[in-house]
């Protein structure tokens, strides 16, 4: 009478499935915002050369900023808010002229976030000095000038930063005689 038939499951057409992988990847990818890291733009020393240069600096040329574990800045020993730094060094440079050093301390406990703070600080002091030394040679700003021009503001005023790590940060403010709790900005400043 009636015959059973079979019913067979129809099979899944899958051919385009790579095509709508790659199309969902390319679309994610394309759609997908990226972080940006912190960085500086520093031109480094070249690896090989493996001697240090060592240099005599007078104490009225010198001006150390150091950050201690605590993340707090010490300008010459005495705490001061990192916005204060450009300030302070467009002050100090002036003052000082060419022979001037900049020496930054840091503790290897200090957070980044402060120091590129301190960073970005002294490299707007050194662009707004090299723009007033552009303007006064040159009459436009460090920007507008040639390389050779560049080049001759930079002699006039260079950027001269030297940079410590390690134990320097903490020993620096115990010798000024600045506790942990008063590099912070959180204790009292006593005086001898």
């Amino acid at each position: 009478m009636f015959a059973k038939r079979r019913h067979q499951v129809p099979g899944l057409n899958t051919t385009s499935t790579a095509d709508i992988s790659f199309m969902l990847l390319i679309f994610f990818l394309v759609t997908t915002n990226m972080d940006v890291d912190k960085g500086l733009t520093r031109q480094l020393p070249p690896a090989d050369k493996q001697e240090q240069q060592v240099s005599q600096v007078e104490k009225g040329t010198l001006m150390t900023l150091t950050i201690t574990k605590d993340n707090a800045l010490l300008v010459d020993g005495k705490p001061t808010p990192v916005n204060k730094v450009c300030g302070l060094a467009e002050a100090f440079v002036r003052r000082v002229g060419r022979k001037h050093l900049v020496k930054i301390e840091a503790a290897p406990e200090a957070n980044y976030d402060i120091y590129f703070q301190l960073q970005n600080q002294l490299v707007m002091a050194y662009g707004r000095l090299r723009n007033e030394a552009a303007m006064k040679t040159y009459g436009k700003p460090f920007a507008k000038l040639t390389e050779e021009q560049r080049n001759h503001v930079k002699d006039i005023c260079p950027q001269r930063i030297a940079e410590d790590y390690g134990q320097a940060a903490v020993s620096a403010a115990n010798a000024y005689g600045v506790g942990e709790t008063e590099a912070a900005g959180t204790g009292k400043e006593e005086r001898p």
